[in-house]
């Protein structure tokens, strides 16, 4: 293998520190001359034409590398890594199509409606969404990293926005996780248990809560496989790097930019992915700090993390529901470790059988590899460690288990090598290896019981997707509905709007709002309605007001969901406001032609007695 020339390693790294200079001056300007309401408006195009330039780095780096993977890989590792993929794509089938965090998945799938439609990242308050076409009136920039609404949306421009298409992603980026960590494992340059990169690989793919929410459209999933892609591109820098001068190539570097770059869209602490990338590179060559190529993909991963860093700082006073304010502290630490270290020895939602295999897999590293075990030991340290100081990041806490499956790549590396060296070690001994598997197998599919189950957590909620899903299409062409949560009914191709929004006008110009929205104007008494008193009350007076009409209503336990119909007469001689003039289509409204067209013709007056004559 070629050593990369050193005038290509100059000018590769030149570009990258000239493009980090240049982000970092653009930021410090930005920071110090705007005020943070002022930043945060910046962060719906910054950060789509960040990801951007990751993709196109990605892409860039691939085709770079593609050439020599291929003859390093061969045809083998190749089909195995694409019948993972397909594998974790139908593994997370076994899962119900479902929502399970209350709104934010669509809250997710309505910034991709967005972006798809505008370029732009955020969220609409208030939208029209007719015929496939999009117009935003009111919008709002969401605290969350914008990584997954920005892959829902490259699917959205090419399929149209739907739940088939929106739960279609996780699916396939389970199978994308897999196949990029057997490929990593197979590239990387450790001494590893044969076997241990597709053990690694399968037990990722069944691992229970990955494809429970597998299934969905949380963000977990996603931010797992883009941390896993970012250690496959340290995995391909390192293996293609020349074994005399220790200098990678410019192409894995523009690859491990990216990659790494890219990953951390998706969550706030996916900026940990930073120390994980430089460990790889580390542990696989003690002369890392020559790698001048890696020095360069390092920098231009930061130029290209510019807009999140800034989108983070910008939401640096959001409180992110803690109601103290203290977003990460020790204190957490008691409660969170009991849950989050419990998860891997209660059975609740992860086989103790994976727990022995995991601890096999450390006890292996720490004989054979540490320097390879540290790397594995600071992925799982900084993935699973993170939520123990956060205040909502134990397992118990709603549906906070979604945090577990950042971690589950780490844990299936220890686990895949776990296996992989006990089945070394017995493979000589065909009984004792088989009574082994079988137990493994027999706590396994025990652990994957509730796999195929929607769970209590959030029912109302989902009672509350599925209502809209069920009224939406029943809805006239031309409606409105007034909605907590809008994006529900605007991903459902219905306008929709919060009510502090259009509350102005509904109270003072309902007349022009229904000429404006002609199929109706409605509002939705929703799961909020049942969970906060304070929004019941305030509705029912406004309900009462308009003497609303129900259009359609359901119940979910002890919660109530119902559309109610608001421009009434009641509430048009209410709240109508001054008359506007018709429009011709009301002038000449057809059934007003035939009506007088069908009305009989007036009888002709009799004729007039000829006058007398003086």
């Amino acid at each position: 293998m070629s050593a990369p020339s050193r005038s290509s390693r100059i000018v590769w790294l030149v570009f990258a520190v000239t493009a980090l200079a240049l982000t970092g001056f653009w930021a410090l300007r930005i920071i110090n001359s705007l005020s943070a309401s002022d930043q945060r408006a910046l962060v719906p195009t910054t950060t789509v034409w960040g990801m951007h330039a990751c993709i196109v780095a990605i892409l860039g780096g691939l085709a770079g590398v593609y050439a020599v993977l291929a003859g390093i890989l061969g045809r083998r590792h190749m089909l195995v890594a694409l019948a993972l993929l397909v594998g974790g794509w139908l593994a997370c089938g076994l899962a119900p199509q479902t929502n399970r965090i209350f709104f934010d998945e669509h809250l997710y799938m309505q910034i991709g409606q967005t972006i798809a439609h505008t370029g732009r990242a955020e969220t609409a308050n208030y939208a029209r969404v007719e015929y496939g076409q999009f117009e935003m009136y009111s919008a709002w920039v969401n605290k969350q990293p914008n990584g997954l609404p920005y892959l829902l949306s490259w699917l959205y421009r090419i399929f149209g926005v739907s739940d088939g298409v929106s739960h279609f992603l996780n699916r396939a980026l389970v199978g994308l996780s897999a196949a990029a960590l057997y490929l990593a494992l197979t590239l990387i340059p450790w001494r590893l248990p044969t076997g241990s990169a597709l053990a690694a690989g399968l037990l990722f793919v069944f691992t229970p809560l990955v494809m429970w929410w597998g299934h969905t459209v949380s963000v977990e999933p996603a931010a797992a496989a883009t941390a896993v892609f970012a250690f496959f591109a340290a995995c391909v820098h390192a293996r293609l790097r020349d074994a005399e001068t220790a200098q990678g190539r410019p192409a894995a570097g523009l690859l491990l930019a990216g990659a790494t770059a890219f990953a951390c869209y998706f969550r706030p602490e996916s900026l940990l992915v930073f120390p994980l990338v430089a460990a790889v590179l580390w542990s696989t060559e003690d002369r890392f700090i020559e790698d001048e190529s890696a020095w360069g993909g390092l920098s231009l991963a930061l130029a290209l993390v510019t807009p999140n860093l800034l989108h983070l700082w910008s939401v640096r006073g959001e409180d992110w529901g803690a109601t103290d304010g203290r977003r990460f502290s020790v204190e957490f630490v008691g409660k969170n470790l009991h849950s989050n270290g419990g998860y891997f020895f209660d059975s609740a939602w992860f086989p103790v059988a994976g727990t022995l295999l995991a601890l096999a897999g450390i006890g292996w590293l720490l004989a054979r590899n540490r320097s390879a075990g540290l790397v594995v030991g600071l992925w799982f340290t900084l993935s699973w460690g993170i939520f123990v100081l956060f205040y909502a990041g134990g397992y118990y806490y709603g549906a906070s288990s979604r945090y577990a499956v950042v971690s589950c790549a780490p844990v299936a590396v220890f686990m895949g090598i776990g296996l992989a060296a006990l089945h070394g070690s017995f493979r000589q001994r065909p009984m004792i290896a088989g009574g082994l598997a079988a137990m493994v197998l027999i706590n396994w599919a025990a652990a994957m019981h509730y796999v195929p189950t929607l769970s209590r957590e959030s029912a109302e909620a989902r009672a509350d997707v599925d209502f809209v899903a069920k009224v939406a299409p029943t809805l006239p062409e031309g409606s409105l509905v007034i909605s907590c949560d809008p994006c529900m009914w605007q991903v459902k191709s219905v306008n929709s709007t919060q009510l502090f929004v259009i509350e102005n006008q509904m109270r003072n110009e309902l007349r022009e709002l229904v000429n404006q929205y002609p199929g109706g104007i409605y509002y939705h008494w929703d799961f909020w309605h049942g969970a906060e008193p304070d929004i019941a009350r305030r509705s029912a007076a406004l309900l009462e007001e308009v003497h609303a009409t129900v259009f359609a209503r359901t119940t979910s336990q002890s919660y109530k969901l119902g559309l109610f119909r608001i421009d009434t007469p009641e509430g048009i001689e209410r709240f109508g406001g001054k008359v506007p003039p018709p429009p011709l289509r009301e002038i000449f409204d057809m059934d007003g032609v035939i009506q007088c067209a069908h009305q009989p013709a007036p009888a002709a007056a009799p004729p007039s007695p000829p006058a007398k004559a003086p």
